[in-house]
């Protein structure tokens, strides 16, 4: 996109000129950079960062007229996010039943954390799916009171214009703007049911996931039967049944069962490096 603009102002404007200039000498400045200090790379990252945050100056102190176009392209350039390390999409829906043939998703809540489960936007990604009032009368007694306490009800039938096929769009698009298809692997509690119901309402999203899924409520029962005394001291969930309150406590819960029960790297140390040697044979032997 940068070369068509260009040649579109056919390298009229001073400021495509000055670019073009400041970036060359940017460049080789670079260069004689790594040439000279090949041997200390942390003070050719620095140099890098360094230009990078100038030119980013540089842009935004000079806006010439027609010249909106490039800037911005080079802020996306500049400003490229680096890939979040084994991204978790962690996922909450609510439902009118739990019949997957039959019942629908109603709400759905994405938030997406890293491999260290970190959350990368706190606002994330949450919205109604509408249905009309009949459809929410015919849920079963617990739905019915549940999400009409939380207000859930009033906010689906408050907003007919979120249609299914608005929101599973949204959603993929949402993601997109976090993780490369096939790379993220879906998380919850009972993650398995949201994904059964996701397959059929919302196909999109779950084949731009990976098939793989983190069950945080898998850890729970293996708890209850490893380890039920620490299970009695177990954090409870406290049951608000709206989307996003149920994946902040289900991320929670996760780096509880890390923090008091799961083993660290250097909880295991011993076992890795009495291992380590067989299974790197093995691998050899098969290559």
């Amino acid at each position: 996109m940068l070369s068509r603009v260009c040649r579109r102002s056919r390298i009229s404007s001073p400021f495509i000129r000055t670019r073009a200039f400041t970036m060359a000498e940017s460049e080789q400045s670079t260069k004689r950079v790594k040439l000279e200090q090949s041997d200390n790379s942390k003070k050719i990252v620095t140099t890098q960062i360094t230009t990078k945050k100038t030119d980013e100056k540089r842009l935004d102190n000079n806006p010439v007229e027609g010249g909106n176009a490039i800037q911005n392209e080079m802020r996306k350039i500049l400003k490229a996010k680096t890939p979040i390390w084994k991204p978790v999409v962690w996922i909450d829906c609510e439902m009118t039943g739990l019949n997957v043939l039959e019942d629908h998703i109603i709400e759905i809540c994405c938030i997406i954390t890293d491999g260290n489960f970190n959350i990368i936007d706190p606002e994330g990604f949450e919205a109604t799916v509408y249905y009309p009032k009949e459809t929410l009368d015919a849920m079963n007694e617990w739905c019915v009171n549940q999400h009409g306490k939380s207000g859930l009800t009033a906010k689906i039938l408050d907003d007919p214009s979120s249609t299914l096929q608005i929101v599973e769009s949204n959603l993929l698009e949402y993601i997109k703007k976090y993780v490369e298809p096939n790379k993220a692997v879906m998380a919850g509690n009972s993650v398995y049911m949201d994904k059964i119901f996701m397959m059929r309402e919302f196909p999109k999203v779950t084949d731009y996931l990976h098939y793989r899924l983190i069950d945080v409520s898998s850890i729970m029962e293996v708890g209850y039967r490893h380890n039920p005394e620490l299970m009695k001291v177990f954090p409870r969930k406290k049951g608000n049944h709206t989307a996003k309150s149920d994946i902040l406590e289900s991320i929670g819960q996760l780096k509880w069962y890390i923090k008091h029960y799961l083993k660290n790297e250097g909880e295991t140390r011993g076992v890795i490096d009495s291992l380590k040697p067989a299974v790197e044979a093995e691998t050899n032997t098969e290559s």
